[in-house]
């Protein structure tokens, strides 16, 4: 099984776009919270645990399930929102429900399978007790020789009248409550608390996406590029730019744990690209009848790669170390996805012509096509801007490793600012060599408003300028040589 089913229960995800038809119902909910062991060396707070909630529904049937968890944080700037995912047939499908419409959003890629074939559900030698009830631990293992080598382990009360295990590993043959998910780390596990009535309903075609899912995993990529070259024969054709997209670095990041040193981050950058592979699909790049543009989706992927490394890092779910494999994966692919030239998107297209003819389309006409409104017009506004009270990114980052990121003079600023005879002037060299500062964080670990740090030092530049032939010989000093000093 992918860890990405185990550890997905830590991550915030966002699905995709395809509308669905039917409902499917749920009777049961089963409620699990997050333990912190006590031998735990990562530091892992349980109050911000405790803001995570973990549910698990259940169709009467017991053939299909929801885990739906969510985090809720009061503090103004943290993430609080819920994620969702459909069990039935060995897979996991990512999904989100729309709040005004309910309807039900999907993305085939997104999908797993919880047990690969070339996996095994298998019994461990342990038993353990949660609240009183007693369970016997399971784990999917590659190696069926090896029981130590998996990721994560389950606790099942196979005794219970009440059975997820069967919804979550239907070809399994083993049916209980599952009592307990762990880590094959003493450091957290997730626990059953309740069980409960629910009367559930949703407008959701499950045959309809398994079908997509199972089509999807089935057809290889090879398989993809014949039935192109094949569909391209005919005398008309609406081309979409579908082939170039799959090169995008919005749409696909590779499959191999992106080089990470802890496979679980996989887990977390699994639900950004779920979204934005998905809203490809409707860019005007990629699609004769697009809605939207690849540069919003560009501008989509930054801020939530972004508030996906700051939530995981608040609630210290990541460590420091893994917190800054995320940051450099999604710099180095907001740089790439930055460089990407799409096909353009063509109108319906009649006549006899080669499969090649799109690839070799003419550059100018793309660079002409390109839509590159999204981007934030100048205006200038830095001549109206008050420094009269400096703020700094630098003097709120999260964490004290980060402030390596900026020159050392950044540190204590205020206080090596030279005891100038003019006031002002002493005020906008704070503000300009702060802002300096706050510019270093940019996209690299500070939350800075990069428009505004330019506009800001542009300010304190201009009236430095302006109070220079005034300023006493003593201060003209003063400031060269801290400017000098400066690394």
């Amino acid at each position: 099984m992918k860890k990405i089913f185990l550890t997905a229960i830590s991550i915030v995800s966002i699905a995709a776009f395809a509308q669905t038809k039917n409902d499917a119902e749920f009777t049961k909910k089963i409620t699990y919270k997050i333990e912190v062991s006590e031998n735990d060396l990562q530091g892992y707070d349980q109050s911000e645990y405790d803001k995570v909630t973990y549910d698990h529904y259940l169709s009467a049937n017991g053939k299909e399930s929801l885990l739906s968890f969510y985090y809720n944080d009061q503090s103004l700037y943290s993430y609080s929102g819920e994620s969702n995912f459909y069990i039935k047939n060995n897979q996991m499908i990512p999904f989100t429900i729309n709040g005004i419409s309910k309807t039900i959003n999907y993305s085939a890629p997104s999908a797993f399978k919880i047990v690969s074939n070339q996996q095994t559900v298998a019994k461990l030698d342990k038993k353990g007790t949660f609240n009183g009830l007693s369970c016997q631990y399971y784990a999917v293992l590659s190696d069926p020789e090896n029981k130590e080598s998996y990721d994560f382990c389950f606790c099942i009360d196979e005794n219970n009248k009440i059975d997820n295990a069967s919804s979550v590993f239907p070809d399994a043959k083993i049916k209980g409550l599952i009592l307990s998910v762990e880590p094959n780390a003493d450091s957290y596990k997730l626990v059953y608390k309740s069980v409960e009535n629910t009367d559930l309903t949703l407008n959701l075609d499950t045959n309809k996406m398994l079908a997509d899912i199972e089509e999807y995993q089935n057809t290889s990529v090879e398989d993809y590029a014949v039935e192109t070259a094949d569909a391209v024969t005919e005398a008309t054709y609406d081309y979409a730019g579908s082939n170039n997209m799959y090169q995008d670095p919005l749409y696909t990041y590779g499959y191999d744990g992106a080089g990470f040193d802890n496979y679980k981050l996989y887990n977390y950058i699994a639900p950004v690209y779920s979204v934005t592979s998905s809203s490809l699909y409707d860019t005007k790049e990629y699609n004769s009848g697009g809605t939207f543009t690849r540069n919003q989706v560009l501008k989509l992927y930054k801020d939530l790669s972004k508030s996906m490394v700051k939530s995981l890092s608040s609630t210290k779910m990541i460590t420091k170390d893994e917190k800054k494999q995320l940051t450099d994966f999604f710099n180095t692919n907001i740089k790439a996805a930055g460089t990407f030239k799409p096909d353009v998107a063509q109108e319906t297209v009649t006549g006899d012509w080669n499969a090649t003819d799109f690839a070799t389309a003419d550059t100018a006409a793309i660079a002409t096509d390109y839509d590159y409104s999204y981007y934030a017009k100048y205006k200038p506004a830095y001549n109206n801007i008050s420094v009269d009270e400096v703020s700094l990114a630098y003097d709120i980052l999260e964490a004290e490793s980060l402030k390596e990121n900026a020159p050392d003079y950044c540190e204590g600023l205020k206080n090596k600012i030279p005891a100038f005879q003019n006031t002002e002037l002493q005020k906008h060299v704070y503000n300009l060599t702060g802002q300096i500062c706050d510019l270093y964080l940019y996209n690299n670990g500070g939350y800075v408003d990069y428009t505004g740090t330019i506009n800001s030092m542009r300010k304190s530049y201009l009236e430095i300028e302006k109070l220079r032939d005034s300023l006493s010989k003593k201060d003209q000093k003063l400031l060269l040589e801290f400017l000098k000093s400066l690394d």
